[in-house]
């Protein structure tokens, strides 16, 4: 959306190298199970309006199911970063199926490792349009920008299990930059954490105050987000 520099590189600590066994444990709540309510982001309200593609149809790639090559470089990148038992079934699968078992957390660092690799590219640079949602593979070649990191965050944290109803791509304000952003946002029951292409680490979403969020997708289903009243 706007120029900056890209400022991610591969991460650090447990999600950089080999995954311990010991993060294979039982998650403290079923990210699989869908959830009422995304708790409040940034302290503001949100309001559902409709249905993405009729509210914002430039997002069509967010409905749009995981692309096969897109997952099968995810889980082959996973393979060798976590421990894979021996399985009778096919190699891709059994990685797919540990990868599922890790501890949220676990799974969220990975996903946001793996995509934050990529270059930060301007729609402008890469299309000739000043905002564009690009599918997963065109992203995975070519780069993008902030919606594009957190639209492939987002496909590939359902592809490891988690409900999409605790997933949210949030398009928002960064006052402290006064540009447009967007970041993804994930309610794991305990607290809501934030994939952000500019910060290395998974963190909760308190951690950016100066966020102000304006839309958030799940999908198909598009919010509103506003201000509380004084």
């Amino acid at each position: 959306m706007f120029r900056r520099e890209f400022l991610t590189t591969l991460g650090v600590g447990a999600a950089a190298g080999m995954i311990p066994a010991r993060a294979l444990a039982d998650a403290p709540e079923d990210v699989t199970q869908p959830i009422g309510r995304f708790r409040s982001l940034f302290g503001t309200r949100e309001f559902f309006v409709g249905e993405t593609l009729e509210k914002l149809p430039r997002a069509r790639s967010a409905v749009e199911p995981l692309a096969r090559e897109t997952r099968d470089a995810f889980l082959a990148d996973l393979a060798t970063r976590i421990p894979v038992p021996a399985s009778t079934g096919p190699h891709v699968e059994a990685v797919a199926s540990a990868a599922r078992r890790l501890d949220p957390m676990a799974r969220m660092r990975l996903v946001n490792d793996f995509t934050n690799r990529m270059p930060y590219v301007e729609d402008i640079d890469n299309f000739g349009m000043r905002d564009f949602w690009a599918d997963t593979p065109t992203f995975f070649n070519v780069g993008g920008d902030c919606e594009d990191f957190a639209l492939a965050k987002y496909k590939l944290l359902y592809e490891l299990g988690f409900h999409a109803t605790r997933l949210r791509i949030v398009v928002l304000l960064d006052t402290e930059r006064n540009r447009q952003h967007a970041v993804l946002a994930v309610d794991t029951g305990d607290r809501a954490w934030m994939l952000d292409s500019l910060i290395r680490d998974v963190v909760p979403h308190e951690t950016a105050p100066h966020y102000r969020p304006t839309i958030s997708l799940s999908g198909p289903r598009l919010y509103l987000h506003v201000e509380p009243k004084a």
